[in-house]
């Protein structure tokens, strides 16, 4: 027997330890398969970021939320919903004069949703909001902003991360889902994941991360994208329109879902309609100058370019370019054509 094989047949014999309550062996767990308020979107027992500009409609995006939990009532996408109770952390909104007629407006159940009156500080005051949690049965905890209710400076990456891993142990005890709400920071972002307000552990930490930003082809609408999705593949873009509810308060009126991704919204964010169709023209008429191009390949292009798919096609019907497939079977592929081009000009059009 060699030297391994005693230090082995050794380990065998001892006589087991007394429980150690800093570590749990693997064995001991009982595998939890992910269960989900909105599939694919917002996990139940983890944190889900939800990031967006002010004026984006974020606040009033989790009202219709909290409304569908508070009811029972299906996801936008018609998903099965989750009933129970919702804590609201409400720092910006009054809770009399916005909060509950928006939520009136959405069809809450009342009986159903607290709002945090004590101002609690994360996770210093845990224990409040954990008492809280169990008392109404709390489905969906929503925190707006973030950054009122950390203890430590947002910047404060260490600090962040060591707030944040307790609250994740709240809404993991509790089944939960925990929204934070989080500002985007000022200036231009090629990859969304960097585009929220403070630390990168915030979005580290999250499970589920989401973006709201002004739909690139209806300035009255917005894009709900997903940023990353630890727990399955990304999420389709969900298109919806804030709307009046006739006396001055906002519902939310879910349109389907979108092509767009968070980076697409990023990179059309502070570009209006007219001048991001403007952009998509200038690059089909640059690109289809030449003669035809191979319709995967102009799209791959324009994604490199920040021009969302959507907006491209409105360009292309502007321009009058045609699609044309040049051969059959597996080898054959679409082509987009120019039909008219004035090189002297710079302009397009429809022949």
């Amino acid at each position: 027997m060699n030297e391994n094989e005693k230090q082995n047949e050794n380990i065998r014999e001892e006589p087991p330890q007394p429980p150690d309550k800093n570590f749990t062996l693997l064995s001991e767990v009982t595998p939890r398969p992910t269960s989900w308020l909105w599939p694919g979107r917002i996990p139940l027992g983890e944190l889900t970021l939800l990031d967006g500009n002010p004026a984006s409609s974020k606040s009033s995006v989790t009202v219709d939320l909290a409304a569908r939990v508070s009811t029972g009532r299906p996801m936008p996408n018609c998903t099965v919903g989750v009933e129970g109770g919702v804590l609201f952390l409400a720092a910006e909104d009054s809770v009399s004069k916005t909060l509950c007629p928006r939520l009136a407006a959405a069809g809450a159940n009342m009986k159903r949703i607290a709002v945090m009156t004590k101002i609690v500080r994360l996770p210093d005051d845990l224990d409040d909001v954990r008492r809280a949690v169990v008392q109404i049965a709390a489905r969906l905890i929503i925190i707006d902003p973030l950054s009122a209710y950390l203890s430590r400076s947002m910047t404060n990456d260490q600090g962040v991360r060591q707030g944040l891993a307790q609250v994740h142990q709240l809404v993991d005890e509790s089944n939960a889902a925990a929204m934070m709400i989080r500002h985007l920071t000022k200036g231009r972002h090629r990859h969304a994941l960097y585009a929220g307000g403070g630390s990168i552990g915030v979005i580290a930490l999250a499970r589920s991360g989401l973006l709201i930003a002004q739909d690139p082809d209806e300035p009255n609408r917005r894009v709900l994208a997903q940023i990353k999705n630890n727990l399955g593949p990304l999420a389709t873009g969900f298109r919806f329109e804030p709307m009046d509810d006739g006396h001055g308060n906002v519902r939310i009126e879910w349109l389907g879902e979108c092509g767009y991704t968070a980076n697409d919204l990023l990179q059309a964010d502070g570009k209006t309609q007219t001048s991001a169709i403007a952009d998509a023209e200038r690059f089909l008429v640059q690109k289809l100058g030449d003669g035809p191009m191979p319709q995967q390949q102009l799209l791959s292009q324009a994604t490199q370019e920040g021009i969302a798919r959507r907006t491209l096609e409105r360009a292309k019907e502007n321009l009058g370019v045609v699609s044309k497939r040049r051969g059959h079977g597996p080898g054959g592929a679409w082509y987009w054509e120019l039909l008219y081009h004035d090189k002297d000009d710079g302009e397009a059009g429809a022949a």
